[in-house]
């Protein structure tokens, strides 16, 4: 699942914003293919650093008041050579895209905005958005959510059966597997199979995850190694994660079975 980002900077101009957008993509598991930025020289220079982290492409307006044509430009350009994919996201708190995210709309594109609440015209941008995310509150509905993916409750029973009947070995076993998995954590079975779920919670929801995603999420979370590779970690629980296509897989699915 592919998404284009295009930010009026001179409207979102913090760089906490900017995190917060390519943080919500990477938690639902969406590759964000187009990444473009509009506004004048001062307001990208301040935001240069978070750009070029996310690997934004800037381009400066043509003067006050030049930015919105801009934006809107840009993206008619991207409809009309199909390099638009099927999710656009606009990044502004105000209305003055309501024209685009209509005419995009026409052509079956799922209309995304990122906004600041307390700048943002709240019943203007539900009319013309399939879906409007409020940035000021993004961190706080992700620690809510936090909660609901801790589904495995018998994992500490299973541990404290294991320490009555090895307690004396337990850290000396805990100990042995260190020299070879440098950069990685090392796990029992059912810990592991766990650890990639919450590393990768976009696994969840049952649908379709781009493996390049889930690569880079085990390898933050520390669950593969920097060499390993995910298709082997993956593999030893075919029962649960699905590769597709089997010759070159591209993405991850979890079959969702009961007992996990």
């Amino acid at each position: 699942m592919n998404v284009a980002f295009l930010l009026d900077a001179d409207n979102l101009s913090s760089a906490s914003d900017i995190d917060q957008v390519f943080g919500h993509f990477r938690r639902l598991g969406i590759t964000v293919t187009v990444r473009r930025a509009y506004g004048g020289h001062d307001k990208l220079a301040g935001i240069k650093d978070v750009l070029r982290q996310h690997a934004v492409r800037s381009f400066v307006n043509q003067g006050k008041g030049t930015t919105d044509a801009a934006l809107v430009i840009d993206a008619m350009d991207l409809l009309h050579h199909d390099a638009l994919p099927g999710i656009v996201a606009i990044g502004s708190s105000d209305a003055d895209f309501a024209p685009l995210a209509v005419r995009l709309r026409e052509d079956g594109i799922r209309m995304i905005c990122f906004a600041l609440r307390d700048k943002a015209d709240a019943a203007a941008l539900a009319l013309v958005y399939d879906e409007v995310v409020y940035l000021d509150g993004a961190e706080r509905a992700e620690r809510a959510e936090r909660p609901e993916r801790a589904e495995p409750a018998p994992r500490p029973a299973r541990k404290a059966a294991a320490a009555k009947k090895t307690p004396a070995r337990a850290p000396a076993a805990k100990a042995a597997p260190a020299p070879k998995s440098a950069g990685r954590k090392v796990f029992a079975s059912d810990d592991e199979f766990d650890a990639i779920l919450e590393a990768v919670p976009a696994l969840l929801s049952g649908e379709p995850v781009p493996l390049n995603d889930v690569t880079r999420q085990l390898r933050d979370a520390k669950v593969l190694g920097r060499s390993a590779k995910s298709t082997t970690l993956l593999g030893r629980y075919a029962d649960d994660f699905r590769l597709s296509p089997e010759r070159n897989p591209a993405y991850v699915q979890w079959n969702k079975r009961a007992g996990r």
